[in-house]
């Protein structure tokens, strides 16, 4: 699939997934009423990229799984950062 083992493509992977993932989400939520706090969906978003983190890892793509690994720990940090504040 992946040739390339870049840490920048990692990071955009990581940042674009969790995205992609959120903007799903919203519009399934038009469609069908969801009985889920919003931080769930936030969470399930995130996790997504443990799912291609994962992936990386079985393929040996070292570079590609720390840049996922990185955009999902800042994910992650500013979950709670907002969070924190509610």
């Amino acid at each position: 699939m992946l040739k390339e083992d870049n840490f920048y493509l990692g990071m955009f992977i990581g940042a674009l997934l969790p995205l992609l993932a959120f903007t799903f989400f919203e519009v399934l939520q038009q469609y069908v009423e969801l009985y889920t706090k919003p931080s769930f969906i936030y969470i399930l978003c995130i996790g997504a990229n443990a799912l291609i983190f994962r992936f990386f890892i079985k393929k040996e793509k070292d570079n590609l799984s720390k840049g996922v690994l990185l955009v999902t720990f800042v994910y992650a940090l500013a979950f709670f950062w907002f969070n924190s504040k509610q």
